[in-house]
């Protein structure tokens, strides 16, 4: 692997049934990943060096066939043995460490495209944090998703007609099968009757499609309330139940977000940004922002854009998170 500068590192894959040889990282950010005119790559992986800390936008997926990786994801590591598979979530910083030997699948997807579907953010709730499937805590669906995988890897390398359909809709599978069984797991809402949870699912994922729509508007815990048809204080507890934080937290994460993709263009100023995405004053963004993130927007900016140098580089860990 060929390491450069802070700025511009080439991670070399094994070239396999792709247009492109090499991935490149801008500051600790991985761009142009995708071959020309598509929104998926998989990698037969045989190469045994270490991929640096780096974040990107699409969802990765590694299953090891020969010998294990490891998988250091926002500072936690996972041994990630042959027959596991690993999801890492979009915009999660991760460090791919390699036993010097051994081959494996690395897939990556682009998701944000059907973040328009209903119930997206739900389902992606779901799946926010790593998850590392294998046979034994996931049992019951095991060997349903490993299936599911296999078909996807058979034709991506068959590349037969209207292979990435195919491709999609086996990923749309193993994400609603992964979804649902991380629902029965935390077993929401159990003190309702079945046809009374799925009232609340239904109201929680209009509310929830609601605030991803109007986020840079003037959104209150009422105004989403009311719009769900529960009382403020039932609507809170649901919420909070399904989503893990509460209606401000979720509406504020929805904002940070915005902003990080805004923040890669050069063409607005950071006040410009915050307003957009709907902070009432620059100051405010700025708090919160280097509250979540651990770093200002300028310094996010510079980062992202390869302008940070050295002596930044403890922030890279912390953002894009």
């Amino acid at each position: 692997m060929s390491k450069g500068s802070d700025s511009n590192v080439t991670l070399d894959y094994y070239q396999q049934n792709t247009d492109y040889s090499s991935r490149v990282l801008e500051g600790n950010n991985e761009k142009s990943i995708f071959p020309k005119d598509s929104s998926i790559r998989i990698w037969y992986n045989e190469q045994g060096y270490d991929y640096p800390s780096h974040w990107h936008n699409a969802l990765e997926i590694i299953a090891p066939i020969e010998n294990h990786y490891d998988v250091e994801i926002e500072g936690e590591m996972h041994h990630v043995k042959p027959g596991e598979i690993i999801f890492i979530p979009p915009r999660k910083s991760h460090y791919l460490h390699s036993p010097g030997s051994g081959s494996r699948y690395v897939c990556l997807f682009d998701i944000d495209f059907f973040s328009s579907v209903r119930g997206y953010s739900g389902l992606m709730n779901m799946l926010k944090d790593c998850i590392h499937i294998t046979p034994e805590f996931y049992a019951p669906i095991y060997n349903e998703i490993l299936n599911l995988f296999s078909q996807i890897w058979n034709e991506y390398f068959q590349k037969t007609e209207f292979y990435e359909f195919s491709i999609y809709s086996h990923l749309f599978q193993i994400m609603t099968i992964l979804s649902r069984y991380q629902l029965n797991k935390i077993n929401l809402f159990t003190e309702s009757t079945p046809v009374k949870r799925r009232e609340y699912f239904e109201k929680l994922n209009t509310v929830i499609d609601y605030i991803d729509e109007n986020y840079a508007y003037d959104i209150t815990l009422e105004n989403a309330a009311s719009y769900s048809g529960f009382s403020k204080f039932h609507f809170s507890r649901l919420f909070k139940e399904y989503m893990g934080c509460t209606f401000y937290d979720y509406l504020i994460n929805q904002r940070i977000k915005a902003t990080e993709v805004l923040l890669t263009r050069d063409d607005l100023s950071i006040t410009d940004i915050a307003l957009q995405s709907g902070f009432s004053s620059i100051s405010t963004f700025n708090r919160t922002f280097k509250l979540k993130k651990g770093c200002t927007p300028g310094e996010y900016r510079s980062l992202f854009s390869g302008g940070l140098g050295k002596e930044k580089g403890d922030v890279s860990a912390k953002v894009a998170k």
